[in-house]
């Protein structure tokens, strides 16, 4: 279980992917977030959740993500964003059966050019979610394409 405590945002988003990947590399499969004390998850975040949930390992997903005390206000983010299909929204009291311990998501120092470059992929996992998605994060994209000088991938 990783416990996000304060914004899931945009600066977070990166130790997030690493924090999954190294559970993912210790054999961890299944993962409860832990977001009674998260008010938000921002887009670039969302796209972190949205990139690892759709990862795959042979025909199987690299992880699967369960929501607990997520408040609704996150639930319809993700929804309005596509990502909640990716998901499970854990039922009332399932995390207490949880055994396993409990993470707490660090906040590093990332460079202006990591963090821009995360959010591009971020944002571009979300625009491969929904066409409605791909026009809502557009002009994001392009301002992120145009700091970090890359060319904008079809």
């Amino acid at each position: 279980m990783i416990r996000i405590v304060g914004r899931a945002a945009v600066e977070r988003a990166r130790d997030f992917d690493d924090a999954v990947r190294r559970l993912v590399g210790e054999g961890v499969r299944e993962l409860y977030l832990d977001l009674k004390d998260c008010p938000l998850l921002d887009s670039t975040f969302s796209g972190a959740v949205a990139l690892l949930a759709e990862e795959r390992v042979g025909s199987d997903p690299m992880i699967r993500f369960v929501l607990v005390d997520a408040k609704t206000r996150i639930v319809d983010g993700l929804s309005n964003l596509e990502v909640l299909p990716l998901l499970r929204v854990a039922e009332p009291g399932e995390a207490a059966v949880v055994s396993s311990p409990l993470v707490d998501l660090p906040a590093s120092q990332r460079s202006r050019q990591d963090a821009g470059e995360f959010c591009l992929r971020a944002h571009r996992a979300l625009m491969a979610l929904s066409p409605s998605n791909e026009v809502r994060f557009r002009e994001l994209e392009s301002m992120l394409v145009a700091e970090l000088g890359e060319v904008r991938k079809p």
